[in-house]
């Protein structure tokens, strides 16, 4: 399995896990199986990226399980996620739409103290993506500055 072939199949349990069909242990072997074909990844950066990703997917995983009776934890969570990754719009637009996710999931958080801790390890991926954004914007901007010299 490459990286992308990862993201897509990433997005498919994700899709499982929103869809709500699917039981916790298929979930889990959908995560366990993720895991393993994707061993054969040793890029650095790919390979932290999948790191990252399936820690944040086992922990949505588990807060499927648990789902709050107040509000559904992991729809909110999936959906904030989604939003946030899409490649769509201009680097500023994809930092503006991180940074509103990671406030929905924080406030999420705020109001959901049992599952906070795994739904605060869910932004972890995105505030690595809002790190990398920020820096292709920085340099963006400096190009643009020094072309305009």
């Amino acid at each position: 399995m490459n990286y992308d072939e990862f993201n897509t199949e990433y997005a498919r349990v994700l899709d499982k896990i929103k869809s709500g069909r699917s039981t916790w242990s298929e979930l889990s072997g959908h995560v366990t199986r993720l895991r393993q074909a994707t061993t054969g990844i040793t890029s650095p950066v790919e390979r932290t990226q999948i790191d990252h990703d399936l820690a944040a997917l086992s922990q949505m995983v588990d807060m499927s399980r648990r789902t709050n009776d107040k509000e559904d934890v992991w729809t909110i969570t999936s959906e904030a996620i989604r939003r946030a990754s899409s490649q769509e719009g201009t680097v500023a637009d994809r930092i503006a739409r991180i940074e509103t996710s990671i406030g929905e999931i924080s406030a999420l958080a705020d109001r959901n103290p049992d599952e906070r801790d795994a739904l605060m390890q869910s932004t972890s991926t995105l505030r690595i993506l809002h790190a990398s954004l920020q820096s292709s914007l920085r340099a963006e901007e400096a190009e643009a500055a020094a072309a305009a010299r």
